[in-house]
């Protein structure tokens, strides 16, 4: 049986939107890869079934992966530090796009890396962020090297920070 996404408009299906040229920017054995692994959860603190498609990318790369039982998993490089014509600093991130039933266009979420300490403190979008929230958009190591966990919560108290396509 192949699980298809339910979805506010389509049908969408699921494999074709994911099939393996795509789902990971560099092979798992590249020797910068990262392995993100994470939850997609409602405001329950429940996961988002199967029916949820997010997408990882930064100046260099993109994947696409789809969530099984709200987890997904995505393997990337960690981007390099972009540096904007004023002068300023990102810190390396990446950008997400969640696409996922009952939204009539995907949310938007950043995720930064946790060994950037001094780069996230100064990184121009963190600091539009109230401090308070801060931490929601930094992935925290898992004791496995080269593989860091991030859930995205799309409601409720510890509800992801989304931004604006404007």
């Amino acid at each position: 049986m192949i699980l298809t996404p339910a979805q506010t408009c389509g049908p969408l299906f699921g494999f074709a939107l994911t099939p393996p040229a795509v789902t990971q920017a560099v092979s798992e054995d590249h020797p910068d890869a990262i392995v993100i692994e994470g939850m997609l959860l409602d405001g329950r603190g429940d996961h988002v079934d199967y029916g949820a498609f997010l997408e990882f990318w930064s100046d260099e790369q993109a994947c696409r992966v789809r969530t099984l039982e709200g987890r997904f998993r995505a393997v990337v490089r960690k981007p390099q530090p972009v540096t904007l014509a004023d002068g300023h600093t990102l810190a390396p991130q990446l950008g997400i796009f969640i696409f996922t039933r009952g939204l009539a266009g995907p949310l938007v979420t950043k995720m930064f890396f946790p060994d950037e300490t001094e780069a996230n403190r100064s990184d121009a979008i963190l600091q539009e962020v109230p401090e308070e929230r801060r931490h929601l958009l930094v992935a925290q190591p898992t004791g496995q090297e080269g593989h860091l966990q991030y859930d995205i919560h799309l409601q409720g108290e510890q509800e992801s920070v989304f931004f604006s396509l404007d």
